[in-house]
């Protein structure tokens, strides 16, 4: 399993290599210089690897602690005869090296420079003097070297490379290249942290994860759960000196190990301020000013791991407690302190706090941390607490639980105290996490029944507006939700819910003006409410979703990035929602690779946690259409199968989607009439139920595949939607029906402007065969060299438009049959799939190779590929 390249994220620092050893700037090699595991010794070895490998002589010298004592000890091995005289000795062996130098290149690598003893280091210095020769040497920083080595760059004789730990960006690749697979953000930016960039511990790390089984492969992500493995072998790395200090000074790593920043006065409270001292002394703990006060972490945080992994629960369970009393006697700083002490007390020997654990289990919700919101709502309900029932109901479903949620509601009765407010929540539940709209319009049509209080009829009003936006009645759900949120007395979940109904429904419609202040009001209460915190990242895709609807790209990559900045570092589902939010905006404005990463990241989540959201066919309508345009035809019919096993017979809102990436996914595989059949059927039942804006998205993808049909109507829709995406849809359909390449172009640079990337490198791709047919040769150019830019921009953009040979472009049925010979299928598969005679599709493959010069099948592909023809 552990494979990969140690090297990752190493190039520019081989190249400063090559470029010192080929002699610029009159340097003779370069010293590394870093941190004890960094990569020096693997980078060095790399070098002299390909210097062996191309022909030049190599050495390899180590310095090392017990050869320090020994005069010229790093050098014994290359001395033949007896030593005599150090002077002669020396002079020995730079002759020795300079023989060699004669007879081939010669490239000397010295490890560990800071270990050598002054002889050794002094031939290292004269070596880097005997021009022809080439060194690499490498030097741990903070050490006390030789003086000799240090002239090796003060004297320019070598470049100096000082090598710095593995950025965030390089450590994920090196993990992907490690793993042979993809691995989501969190996992990668945990084991960054974690390692602190440094190679050698984030491999053994890794290791320790993979033998443990706490990272593993779902739905093709690597994923990492919470707990951390190490094993000794990483011990023995990162902290030897843990496992020899008194016990005094343990207890000083013991603390910081379960809560760390603390200031120094609170530590000293339960350690001796000598003990702590001589924990800074020997580089466990390091103290830094902030502020008035002085704070105390840990020196590395795999210190707190590897504590934490030889300690007994009960030693634990006491520093917890004696720590959580003594934050205790302090007001807690902002709600995280008050969450981390809590956990602290949750996990100690004290007597159960349900007061405690009410106010954490809020907080907690408010920093998406559910999971452990879950377990505060818990502990409190055990103990007693009945307001801790809902709450506890509440994180289910914020996590997904959709079942176990229900379970809990279920149990609350009508005439329970607050008995109607958990009903409208149990309905909301039934809606959101286990698609039932029909049994959830039961509960409120029962509630409707008996005598309801203002806040209890906003509550069920709230409600039922969501029952109404699944269902696809947009005007009764725009009319509920909009009463509901007049109401002063409704709760911030439940306004959240109205918010939701009625951002889907108005953005089905094509009127998102109409409710800014609406969208601005939601954003704010989903940040700082717990109430609504659950539905934070929910919400943000529900906006973005119907902003990209309405052809507001820029406006779904800054609400995107608005709310992504108030959740980072999320745990659990939370993530898994975050990952949705940025891969949607990302696909939205064309980031294709990035997209797919993101939505691959946001569906392993939604498997991980067994949810039962709409976040996994979201995550699968929205992959299948990046992989399509991305022509990986494959990897779109896989999301799009498992879409259509969790889409809800009655979620009707969600069906214009389905059909779009069931046509993106048809289109990447050659079946453009299929395609072009599937968005129009969409189109028209769209239409039947009143969303515009969803008839105007299948008009727009059926147009990029080729089909004009819609013109007529997509000029009714600009009118009736005063959308610049609907005027842009409208001169796409009736240029590409008139052939009309200038109105093409204009309508690429329309969905350009609107930040729609893709759609106008296909429209691009449309106006470059126009302008063939028409004999305009150079501005066919001009279009095709903009469609080209642009799919370089989105990351290899491959649709069937893009597909089309500018030189000799096809008609559309030449096109469909060469898309489907694309895909590995017969002349007589093919002839069957399109309902006519083989005759004839041999007709069309022999005029297609005649118009781009192809002499074979697999040519012909490899032309429509391109888009670039034979001749």
């Amino acid at each position: 399993m552990i494979g990969g390249d140690l090297l990752t994220g190493r190039d520019s620092e081989l190249a400063a290599i090559r470029r010192a050893l080929s002699g610029v700037g009159n340097f003779t090699g370069v010293v590394i210089a870093g941190a004890a595991g960094v990569g020096k010794t693997r980078l060095a070895r790399e070098v002299l690897a390909r210097a062996a490998a191309s022909g030049g002589r190599t050495y390899w010298i180590v310095g090392t602690q017990s050869a320090r004592q020994l005069p010229l000890g790093a050098f014994t091995a290359s001395i033949c005869d007896t030593m005599s005289d150090p002077i002669s000795d020396v002079r020995r062996v730079v002759n020795f090296f300079a023989t060699q130098e004669r007879r081939d290149r010669v490239l000397i690598g010295v490890d560990d420079a800071h270990l050598l003893d002054g002889l050794s280091a002094h031939v290292v210095h004269q070596l880097a003097q005997a021009r022809g020769i080439r060194l690499v040497v490498t030097l741990r920083t903070g050490g006390d070297e030789p003086d000799a080595i240090t002239a090796l760059w003060k004297d320019d004789l070598l470049a100096r490379l000082d090598l710095e730990p593995l950025s965030a960006v390089n450590t994920r690749r090196m993990i992907e290249s490690t793993l042979g697979g993809a691995v989501d953000s969190r996992s990668a930016n945990r084991f960054w942290k974690l390692t602190g960039g440094n190679a050698l511990f984030l491999r053994q790390l890794l290791k320790d994860q993979i033998a443990a089984g706490a990272i593993r492969q779902v739905a093709g992500v690597w994923m990492w759960d919470e707990r951390v493995a190490v094993s000794d072998s990483l011990g023995d790395m990162v902290g030897r000196q843990l496992s020899r200090i008194a016990p005094d000074v343990a207890l000083v790593v013991d603390i910081l190990s379960q809560y760390e920043p603390l200031p120094v006065d609170v530590l000293c409270d339960l350690v001796h301020r000598r003990d702590l001292e001589e924990a800074e002394r020997i580089s466990l703990v390091t103290v830094e000013r902030s502020g008035s006060k002085l704070m105390a972490r840990l020196a590395h945080p795999l210190f707190g791991e590897l504590r934490r992994a030889v300690a007994s629960e009960m030693y634990l369970s006491r520093i917890r407690g004696k720590l959580a009393e003594r934050l205790a006697k302090d007001s807690d700083a902002d709600m995280h302190a008050t969450v981390r002490r809590a956990l602290l007390a949750l996990e100690s020997d004290l007597p159960a706090d349900p007061s405690l654990y009410l106010d954490a289990a809020r907080f907690a919700m408010t920093l998406l941390d559910l999971d452990l919101s879950d377990r505060f709502a818990t502990a409190a309900a055990d103990a007693g607490v009945s307001e801790a029932v809902g709450l506890r109901a509440i994180s289910q479903a914020g996590r997904g639980h959709g079942d176990r949620a229900e379970a809990t509601l279920a149990g609350i009765g009508l005439n329970d105290t607050d008995g109607h407010h958990w009903a409208t929540v149990r309905a909301a539940n039934l809606i959101w996490n286990l698609g039932r709209p029909r049994e959830a319009s039961a509960i409120l049509n029962n509630l409707a029944s008996t005598r309801e209080s203002e806040a209890e009829l906003a509550e069920r009003v709230a409600v039922e507006s969501c029952v109404d936006a699944v269902m696809a009645r947009g005007e009764t759900a725009a009319e509920k939700a909009r009463a509901a949120l007049r109401s002063r007395a409704l709760p911030d979940f439940h306004a959240m819910l109205a918010s939701i109904a009625l951002t889907t429904a108005e953005g089905a419609r094509g009127r998102l003006d109409d409710i800014t202040e609406v969208v601005t009001e939601a954003i704010e209460r989903a940040i700082t409410s717990s109430q609504a915190s659950p539905t934070r990242l929910w919400y943000g895709a529900v906006y973005a979703r119907a902003c990209r609807l309405n052809g507001r790209i820029d406006e779904c990559v800054r609400s995107a990035s608005q709310l992504s900045e108030s959740a980072r570092d999320v745990p659990g589902l939370a993530y898994a929602n975050l990952a949705f939010l940025q891969g949607l905006a990302e696909l939205a404005r064309g980031e294709l690779p990035a997209a797919v990463k993101l939505l691959h990241e946001a569906l392993a989540g939604a498997e991980k946690h067994s949810v039962t959201t709409g976040l996994r066919p979201a995550s699968c309508f929205a992959l299948a259409e990046a992989h399509a345009k991305l022509g990986q035809p494959d990897a779109a019919n896989a999301a799009i199968t498992q879409a259509r096993q969790c889409v809800p017979a009655d979620y009707l809102f969600m069906e214009a989607a389905l059909a779009v990436a069931r046509g993106w996914a048809l289109a990447a595989g050659g079946y453009l009439t299929d395609a072009i059949s599937i968005a129009r059927a969409a189109g028209e039942d769209a239409r039947k139920r009143g969303q515009p804006t969803h008839e105007l998205a299948c008009m727009q993808v059926a147009a990029q595949w080729g089909d004009a049909s819609g013109a007529a109507r997509a000029r009714e829709l600009a009118r009736e939607l005063s959308l610049p995406l609907a005027d842009a849809v409208a001169l796409h359909t009736e240029s590409l029906r008139a052939g009309d390449g200038e109105g093409l172009l204009a309508a690429a640079a329309d969905y350009r402007e609107l930040g729609d990337r893709a759609a106008a490198a296909d429209v691009a791709a449309q106006a470059a065969v126009a302008f063939s047919r028409n004999q305009q040769r150079k501005r066919s150019l001009y279009a095709a060299g903009l469609a080209q830019q642009l799919a370089t921009d989105c990351g290899g953009l491959c649709t069937p438009a893009l597909r089309n040979p500018i030189g000799q472009p096809l008609t559309d049925r030449q096109r469909e049959i060469i898309e489907l010979v694309a895909t590995g299928l017969s002349n007589k598969e093919i002839a069957e799939r399109l309902v006519t005679s083989v005759r004839t599709v041999e007709g069309h493959v022999y005029r297609a190779y005649q118009r781009l010069g192809a002499e074979s099948r697999e040519e012909l592909v490899e032309i429509m590929r391109t888009g670039q023809d034979g001749s």
